[in-house]
């Protein structure tokens, strides 16, 4: 196997755990939304730090759909208007990141 074969199965392995752990980072991101509709404001800031994490390895693995999800539920958790309309952008948000997510994986055939 040439070096760049062996490059490039590095870098599929690392995206493929990529993949596996933002799947369970969707349930936390969930877990932080169900705790801020119920007063916890303090998850705001951790939904920010996880969605921008998200977002910047997302964008460095080529996942661009995903990455964009996840920037959109930092830029609505930056804004720190803990609304009925907020929770519910971020649900929104989140549900497409999934999406987005779940279709990296059948791409990447990731078992989820």
């Amino acid at each position: 196997m040439s070096d760049q074969n062996k490059l490039q199965q590095q870098l599929g392995d690392i995206a493929v755990r990529y993949i596996k752990r933002t799947l369970g980072e969707v349930d936390v991101l969930r877990d932080h939304l169900q705790n801020l509709q119920n007063g916890q404001l303090g998850v705001l800031k951790e939904i920010e730090h996880l969605s921008h994490r998200i977002h910047g390895s997302g964008a460095m693995f080529g996942f661009d759909d995903l990455s964009r999800h996840a920037r959109e539920i930092e830029l609505a958790s930056a804004t720190h208007d803990v609304s009925p309309e907020l929770h519910d952008k971020l649900r929104r948000h989140i549900d497409d990141l999934a999406a987005a997510v779940g279709a990296a994986a059948v791409e990447r055939n990731v078992p989820q």
